[in-house]
């Protein structure tokens, strides 16, 4: 088993077959390397979009306290 990270989240690890298992609290899914990638770009675009949100709402709140 080859440990690819470990945190207080949880942890991910590719087994012998290849499979890379990530571990939650209670949950463990299952990807494909493949499927992981599209998996790992998926939560990168989400992200991106929080940020996005997160940014604008910021810029609104200070806006609207310079009134």
């Amino acid at each position: 088993m080859e440990n690819l990270v470990k945190n207080k989240m949880g942890s991910i690890f590719k087994c012998p077959h290849g499979i890379i298992h990530l571990r939650l609290k209670g949950i463990t899914l299952h990807f494909t390397e493949k499927a992981f990638e599209e998996f790992c770009l998926m939560v990168k675009e989400a992200t991106s979009k929080l940020m996005d949100i997160n940014l604008k709402n910021l810029i609104k709140e200070h806006f609207y306290e310079d009134e």
